[in-house]
């Protein structure tokens, strides 16, 4: 098996734990796609994003436009990163230790979202980081664990022999 297979979980937490301190800053990265519709533009936004409060959010945002402000279709990557905090005002509990479940429909009279106030419908769902940073911890350990049972597997194998 190769060094990087056997390290890459350890990598990870590596990056997790670097990029901890930047989840306090607003950062979006995804996907807009644009789709021309007679005489609007349906935008769909497949977003990751960080709000700024510790937590990272996945999700997609629709919106709809007229045709003369759309750019009339396509894929384009879409970021912003490190700008200034854009967090959410929490309504639970979990919302206050970062996991969200956030769905805006402008159809059903839902008041507009903080997070895309200018959509029509807004679909994301969120947890802390530092979730994601214990999870990584774990798969490390359980590897690690993994990896001592088989050697030492073989080596009563090697010696019963």
């Amino acid at each position: 098996m190769s060094r990087w297979w056997r390290r890459w979980p350890v990598v990870l937490v590596a990056v997790l734990l670097a990029a901890w301190p930047l989840t306090y800053r607003y950062s979006s990265l995804g996907l807009d796609v644009e789709t021309p519709r007679g005489e609007s533009v349906e935008s769909r936004f497949y977003r990751m994003r960080w709000p700024g409060d510790g937590s990272v959010w996945v999700g997609w945002i629709d919106q709809h436009q007229p045709a003369t402000q759309g750019a009339g279709g396509g894929v384009d990557l879409g970021a912003l990163v490190l700008q200034e905090p854009r967090p959410m005002p929490p309504r639970s509990t979990w919302n206050e230790l970062g996991f969200w479940r956030h769905e805006v429909v402008a159809a059903r009279g839902d008041q507009p979202s903080a997070a895309a106030p200018q959509a029509d419908r807004v679909m994301l769902v969120g947890a802390p980081h530092w979730l994601f940073v214990g999870l990584a911890v774990v798969l490390v350990i359980a590897r690690r664990r993994r990896r001592a049972d088989t050697t030492r597997r073989g080596a009563i194998r090697a010696t019963s022999r």
